[in-house]
């Protein structure tokens, strides 16, 4: 391996970290009715499966057709979140609000409220689940971080590389950390491109973070990550 090559993996995995010890975002289908689900189904790392979490935290949900437009959809207002469609893809961001490190232990507070901050940061979670393919679903869909696949993923079997985009904003996103099931795998490329090969049947579930300052009272650093999720070929 590259001196080069070397440098990315190790800012891969001190970017990747405050990710890796975090919850799982995933959506459970059944019908037209997605769900989101927060929890440990998918880690490496111990926890509950499921992890209860407010529906206030649920800013934002979306059904998308084949041909990336958006399509009206019920969403409820009780735990858990779901989202009512016959959507080519789901997706779903969410908050927990403000952390702040201090002395004590961390507390889900704002920086301007916590008392003798270490460190402050604003969490924003998304996850987008595919269950139908559409050219239209090969570009981004949001301005959030997401994880654009260029190609059909549902044809994909194990072993196959699924070509990328990061996005942000609807643009290429560079330097963003990816990873699969936890386990970073590098980050995108000038162009915001990345490949990742999948390793295990099934369902996949892809991710993204992205660590930026934040100039607000309430914290000092905002961290992005966000979910690909997807059921592979047999």
């Amino acid at each position: 391996m590259s001196h080069t090559s070397v440098h990315c993996l190790l800012a891969a995995l001190t970017v990747f970290a405050p990710i890796a010890l975090a919850h799982d975002l995933w959506v459970e289908r059944q019908g037209p009715l997605h769900t989101l689900q927060y929890g440990h189904l998918y880690s490496s790392h111990g926890g509950a499966t499921t992890v209860t979490y407010k529906p206030g935290q649920v800013k934002e949900a979306a059904c998308f057709g084949h041909d990336g437009k958006r399509m009206r959809a019920e969403t409820s207002q009780t735990y858990p979140v779901t989202l009512k469609g016959v959507c080519a893809a789901s997706w779903f961001l969410t908050s927990s609000g403000y952390w702040s490190k201090t002395p004590y232990g961390t507390q889900n507070l704002g920086r301007n409220e916590a008392g003798p901050v270490l460190d402050s940061w604003l969490s924003v979670e998304s996850v987008k689940r595919l269950d139908h393919w559409g050219p239209g679903l090969a570009r981004p869909l949001t301005r959030e971080l997401e994880i654009v696949p260029l190609g059909n993923p549902l044809e994909l079997k194990v072993g196959d590389k699924l070509r990328l985009d990061i996005t942000l904003g609807g643009k290429p996103a560079a330097g963003v950390t990816v990873a699969y099931f936890g386990q970073p795998r590098g980050v995108s490329d000038a162009n915001g491109q990345i490949n990742v090969r999948l390793r295990r049947p099934g369902v996949q579930l892809i991710q993204a973070s992205l660590e930026t300052p934040l100039r607000e009272p309430g914290a000092d650093r905002l961290i992005q990550s966000t979910s690909l999720q997807f059921e592979s070929a047999p």
